[in-house]
């Protein structure tokens, strides 16, 4: 058997969903003469569109995260489980922390985003940002577990309004109130605040979406 020649390296750096479509894409229909190399610190990458039906309960961690390896195989990509941590842009490599650099004739660089903490006083030793989703997670599986026999009253803050924040402030209360009653402890000594900058909830949206919303968040206390 004789192996096609590589034409071409692209590298993705990187496991967000524009690659994710990639990946696919090649699977589905190749490209001769292209290698993908895939170079991610982790093996499952999330969809962020599902984490708050996750974090409601509805969904299991496997129905919202993708296997990077699996789908690097299906595309005929190499997969390298490393952190990117510098480019050589003159001789067109990409640095690692674990492994020999990688060399690429076009690179692609899809790691998502991470808000800064530093520039908001108190953030870095009191609040849980929800990117990058894998240290979320795990420090809301902690929160899962002291608060389903935690006595006394616990209150949760998610600051930012829009889309993200009032989801996530469902979400949330949902799942940890349904855990409550399921241990027969009060829901009650849960209390759920959003905060933010702007005067009204979800400000990119309609007012008849902020209104729907306003009302939701009232009934729901």
């Amino acid at each position: 058997m004789r192996l096609a020649a590589v034409l071409r390296d692209i590298v993705l750096v990187g496991g967000g969903h524009s690659h994710v479509g990639v990946l696919k894409r090649f699977g589905m229909d190749p490209v001769p003469g292209v290698r993908l190399t895939v170079i991610c610190r982790d093996t499952h990458t999330p969809y962020s569109g599902m984490l708050p039906g996750y974090i409601a309960g509805h969904y299991s961690y496997d129905e919202v995260h993708i296997d990077l390896r699996r789908l690097a195989q299906f595309a005929g990509a190499r997969f390298f489980r490393d952190e990117a941590v510098a480019l050589d842009r003159v001789a067109r490599k990409v640095l690692c922390h674990g492994r020999p650099p990688v060399s690429y004739d076009h690179l692609s660089i899809n790691i998502g985003s991470t808000p800064r903490m530093d520039n908001v006083s108190g953030a870095q030793e009191h609040a849980v940002p929800v990117k990058p989703i894998h240290p979320f997670n795990e420090r809301w599986l902690s929160l899962l577990e002291r608060v389903r026999d935690h006595t006394g009253a616990t209150r949760i803050a998610v600051v930012g309004a829009g889309a993200g924040g009032v989801e996530l402030t469902l979400a949330m209360q949902h799942r940890l109130r349904n855990e409550r009653r399921a241990r027969g402890r009060s829901p009650d000594e849960l209390s759920f605040h959003l905060l933010s900058a702007e005067s009204d909830i979800l400000p990119t949206h309609n007012a008849g979406v902020r209104k729907a919303f306003a009302r939701v968040l009232a009934e729901r206390g």
